[in-house]
């Protein structure tokens, strides 16, 4: 009689799994096809101030390059 009921709490354990791994799957498939994320302003970011002036001349002469 206990051999049943262990088979019977294991495939119980295993259909948990299951739905939970599907349930998990169709969440992560939902975010992706959202397509988001959050998009940072850039231009509102707070400057670093710690900047050495080589890197802050570097720094210049990239924006010079990439416009």
């Amino acid at each position: 009689m206990a051999r049943s009921q262990e088979t019977f709490n294991k495939k119980q354990r295993e259909k948990d799994r299951a739905r939970k791994k599907k349930e998990k799957l169709e969440k992560r498939e939902e975010r992706k096809s959202e397509g988001g994320g959050i998009e940072i302003d850039w231009s509102s970011a707070p400057e670093n101030l710690t900047m050495s002036e080589n890197e802050r001349n570097q720094q210049a002469d990239n924006k010079k390059a990439s416009n």
